[in-house]
């Protein structure tokens, strides 16, 4: 009997891998398979050749290659790394390929475990013994379907935690939004590791630029290393409202050139220190796998601390999917990204046109597409123009003379803390500060 395997889906993975050189691809491909799934030997050399390239942090090139495949005393020439490379092209039948090479090398797995147990029982062995190592082959063969960890780390973590507060040198872990009334009402201060936070609001109400005030304040002023998916807005626009933001002047004084000499000064270093600030973006994305691969990228590379992603309802999901399912799926794995990076994700959602057009505010019924969104966030913030939702109505003027609009917001789920507890923002939507 044959045993089973793809040798064609072997070919155009490793095809995809060659192709693309980059370790995004490669990234996604080694959560699903290992270089022992392969069934061509040298198929399963040439896997782990471009595995050690990547683990070196390298760009897997044809110069690089042929040296690890030197090492690894491959067989394959040069003109069968080409016929290799043109098999595939893009990354999606990677995807695909890959869960067939890790599939078949299961069912091999588990046909041998399974010829094995039953010479074992023509042989007369104890139906006990033989039991206990059927069981344990099969965990074998499914053990990278789980992720599951000793509860002991966290513990421990935990009980260092607590004895740092006693002894009054704790320092707070979480993402701080940088405005002390909305921090306090937030577990520790803030954002924790681990944790989705939900920003929604209708149109114009601000929830990019909320998003914005807290990368700015962590990213620029302390030095975090931050990650940014924005869906909306290309490169130039966001980086143009970050040093707006930054720099507290209206960049259209610079268009207009009407800017003074000192708003000129405070505009050019903030530019200058947004070029030096440790802030990722990204602007496309063509599937929640592919953030995923992307997010995982940024903090492999670039040790990101936190991520935006603007927003969840541009995300494209399997288009068999019902849109409210489509949604909730894309929202479940963007919770579990945050556990598996651990670190705080801030994620920007709409809500629905009832919601945006109530004078009595929001509720997480309008969360657009909501499905599940509201089981996976940890935190969800809800913000509206205090003045029955009306923008133009709640714009306001302080004493200073600096307009802005009153917003309201509520967080209306807390997992770690309180939660329908209320406030009030002051959108500067002049800069784009919040206070």
């Amino acid at each position: 009997m044959e045993q089973p395997h793809s040798e064609e889906s072997e070919k155009i993975l490793l095809g995809c891998c060659l192709k693309l050189g980059d370790s995004d691809t490669y990234d996604t491909i080694s959560q699903i398979v290992t270089e022992d799934d392969f069934y061509n030997e040298h198929y399963k050399v040439l896997y782990r050749c471009i595995k050690n390239i990547f683990k070196r942090g390298s760009t897997c090139d044809e110069v690089m290659l042929m040296e690890e495949m030197r090492k690894q005393e491959s067989i394959f020439t040069l003109h069968d790394i080409l016929d290799i490379q043109e098999s595939t092209a893009t990354v999606l039948p990677a995807l695909s390929s890959a869960k067939v090479v890790a599939d078949r090398a299961r069912c091999r797995h588990l046909l041998k475990s399974s010829r094995q147990a039953i010479e074992d029982i023509a042989q007369g062995k104890d139906s006990d013994d033989i039991a206990i190592q059927l069981e344990t082959e099969i965990h074998k063969a499914t053990e990278k379907l789980s992720t599951a960890k000793n509860i002991s780390a966290p513990a421990e973590a935990l009980k260092n935690k607590f004895q740092a507060m006693l002894d009054g040198t704790y320092q707070v872990q979480s993402l701080s939004t940088g405005i002390p009334h909305l921090d306090e009402k937030l577990d520790e201060g803030g954002i924790g590791k681990g944790e989705v936070m939900i920003i929604s609001a209708p149109t114009s109400c601000g929830k990019s630029q909320l998003a914005l005030n807290i990368i700015l304040r962590n990213s620029v002023s302390n030095n975090k290393p931050v990650g940014i998916f924005s869906f909306e807005m290309p490169s130039e626009q966001l980086t143009k409202r970050m040093i707006q933001t930054s720099s507290a002047v209206n960049l259209k004084r610079i268009r207009e050139q009407v800017a003074t000499d000192e708003q000129v000064k405070k505009v050019f270093e903030a530019t200058d220190k947004l070029a030096e600030a440790p802030i990722y973006t990204e602007h496309f994305v063509r599937g929640v796998d592919d953030l995923r691969s992307k997010a995982r990228s940024m903090k492999r590379k670039h040790k990101i601390e936190a991520l935006v992603i603007d927003y969840l309802q541009l995300i494209p999901y399997d288009p068999r999917m019902k849109k409210n399912d489509g949604v909730a799926y894309v929202s479940h794995c963007i919770k579990q990204l945050a556990i598996e990076l651990n670190i705080p994700i801030l994620l920007l959602a709409q809500v629905n046109r009832e919601g945006a057009k109530r004078d009595s505010g929001l509720s997480l019924y309008d969360l657009k597409d909501s499905g599940d969104i509201e089981n996976d966030a940890d935190i969800i913030l809800l913000m509206w123009a205090s003045n029955g939702g009306d923008v133009e109505q709640s714009k306001m003027v302080d004493s200073n003379g600096v307009s802005y609009i009153n917003l309201k917001y509520k967080i209306a789920k807390n997992r770690e803390g309180e939660r329908d507890t209320t406030g009030f923002f002051k959108f500067l939507n002049y800069t784009g500060r919040f206070q």
